[in-house]
């Protein structure tokens, strides 16, 4: 029986289709490109991404945050995945793949 993606799954951009090949590829931790400021805080919209595709049910869930302190504030630096893809995020994935949706820029 074939996966059921709505038009909101659908509606991916090239960076959160990114992540998910990236989760597919075997990727499990994320972390900031680098450890200045402006590279924390670049990361910290991964990471929402990252949470979204977690309650999204497209990837296995985050068991595991960093947190560390950056120009007094507090901000995650490393996000840890339990799993890959979830059955919907490959459906997903594969969806995109075989061009039966739009490509994103």
């Amino acid at each position: 029986m074939a996966m059921k993606l709505t038009a909101k799954d659908l509606s991916l951009n090239a960076t959160t289709l990114e992540l998910l090949r990236q989760v597919d590829n075997g990727k499990r931790v994320f972390e900031p490109e680098a450890d200045a400021p402006e590279s924390l805080g670049k990361f910290q919209e991964r990471v929402k991404l990252l949470r979204t595709l977690e309650t999204r049910r497209l990837i296995a869930e985050i068991n595991g945050l960093n947190m560390a302190r950056s120009a007094g504030k507090t901000v995650i630096d490393k996000v840890r995945l339990r799993g890959g893809l979830t059955e919907k995020g490959k459906a997903l994935l594969a969806h995109y793949d075989a061009g039966g949706h739009e490509r994103v820029a």
